[in-house]
Formats: C-alpha cells, structure tokens, sequence
C-alpha cells in the first residue's frame, strides 16, 4: 500500500477551476487516506463564497479550512511548509484572458517553488480520477527521478503507466539514452506489479508530443519533472514544465528535482 502522501494541500477562490482543483484533490485524499487542507489567499472574493464551493464539493469529508492574505504563490507556499503537505494541488486557467493569465502566472510560480509536487488542472479536465498515467522520459539524467512518485501514484490509485520516451533530436545517442531510461522505467514499474506501456516519439517539441500522445490514449495525468534554473537572483520554471502547466488540457503532477529541494527558501 502507498503511503508517501499524507498532508494535501488544495489552493482555492471562486474560479471553476479551483473547483476542479478540490475534486482531484479529494479523490488523491480518498485514496492515500490523506490529511487534506484548503487554503484561502483572500483577494476579490469573499470567503462565504469560497467556503460555500468547498461545502458543496467536499461534502462530509473531514478537512481543515484556512485563510490568509497576500501574495498568492508565496501564501501557497508558505501554508504548504507550515503543514509539511506532501502534495499541493491548484487550478490553472480560468475562462477569461485576465483570468487565465493570474492562475497560470500564480501555477507557474507555485510549481517553480515548492518543496513537494504539485498538481495543476484545468477547469475543463476531462476526469479528477486519474487511472492513466503519462511518464515522459528524455535524456536529462533527473528525468528518472519521477517514477518513484509515478510508481507511488499508480499503486495508491490502482493506474496504469504510460511511459513515453521523447527527446528534442533524432540522433542514435539521443536515442540510445531514451531506450535505456525507458527501459530502467519500465523494470521498476514491472517490479511493482504494475500494468504499463512504452512508447517512443523522438524529435521535435517534447512538450506537444507529451500531450498529443497522452490525448491519444485519454490519459488522465502526466508526471514530469520541474527544471529550475538559477540566474541572477531569480528562479525561473524550465522550458518544458512551464510549457506544460500553461498548455497541457490534462492534469499534470511536477516532481521537484533533489537540488531545487536544497535551494527552495531562498525564493520566498
């Protein structure tokens, strides 16, 4: 039995999808039989509104309800360091261009600073019940140290695992590093008794071919790894991670690398 998720945190306000963001965070509880917490960053919205859209989606269900006010990415992160939270889950993309630009600035900046994954959905996600999993693979060495997480996620949510091996270029090399990450994946995930796929799509946009493939076989998450770089002070999310919480339709989980776990306070 999976165990490594015990305390959820879910980000919420009035957006639809935020509503999206406490359904997939309430089936991840369900299944972990985790400690889930609701945090409120108070800006427009009131918090009768709020607490009215957290009752009507959790129900019952046991949570612990919080607010505070400021900068929202930062008061994310801070509620998600208080409660030591193993996963922090979050809408992106709301329905009006305004709207959008906030959540996805807010996703990107949460995802590029957590200590733990995090993940972001859209309010037009297809399911909040994640039973395919997508695990692109490409050459960097980090990329491997999602499985863990995915291996965790299918065991705990009794998922299948899609492991995809992409890369930007067509050369053997860039080739020859795809097979053996996909087939290290594929042996650990084998070793859990866990049903899984592999497939390659080498060249091009990794980003594009992660969302195209995992579309095609209606997969309901993707597992990557976050990227962050850092320059002259700041800390900026990677091409690839940033590319797909603005872009993939599909609920997408970033597992943040060892070294950003070592360097993650000095952002806030």
């Amino acid at each position: 039995m999976a165990t490594h998720i015990t305390k959820i945190i879910v980000a919420v306000d009035t957006s639809s999808c935020s509503t999206m963001a406490l359904k997939a965070a309430l089936s991840l509880a369900n299944a972990y039989n985790a400690s889930l917490y609701v945090h409120h960053v108070t800006e427009n919205s009131t918090s009768d509104e709020v607490k009215q859209k957290v009752t009507n989606v959790l129900g019952t269900t046991p949570h612990t309800y919080s607010e505070s006010k400021g900068s929202v990415y930062k008061e994310i992160i801070v509620k998600s360091l208080d409660v030591k939270a193993d996963l922090i889950v979050m809408g992106t993309h709301g329905n009006t261009g305004f709207q959008e630009f906030w959540l996805g600035s807010n996703a990107n900046k949460v995802v590029s600073s957590a200590k733990c994954p995090v993940l972001t959905i859209r309010d037009n996600a297809r399911s909040a019940d994640f039973k395919k999993i997508v695990v692109p693979m490409d050459t960097s060495f980090e990329s491997r140290q999602k499985i863990p997480v995915a291996i965790d996620l299918a065991e705990a949510l009794k998922a299948t695992i899609h492991i995809l091996g992409v890369s930007t270029g067509k050369d053997k090399e860039a080739e020859h590093v795809v097979n053996n990450y996909t087939r290290q994946a594929s042996d650990s995930i084998e070793d859990h008794n866990i049903s899984s796929t592999v497939e390659k799509r080498l060249g091009g946009n990794i980003t594009n071919a992660t969302i195209m493939y995992a579309e095609e076989i209606m997969a309901d998450l993707i597992v990557i790894m976050t990227e962050q770089e850092p320059q002259l002070g700041s800390f900026f999310l990677g091409k690839f991670a940033q590319q797909m919480v603005n872009n993939s339709p599909i609920p997408v989980i970033c597992v943040p690398t060892r070294e950003d776990l070592l360097i993650t306070d000095a952002r806030l």
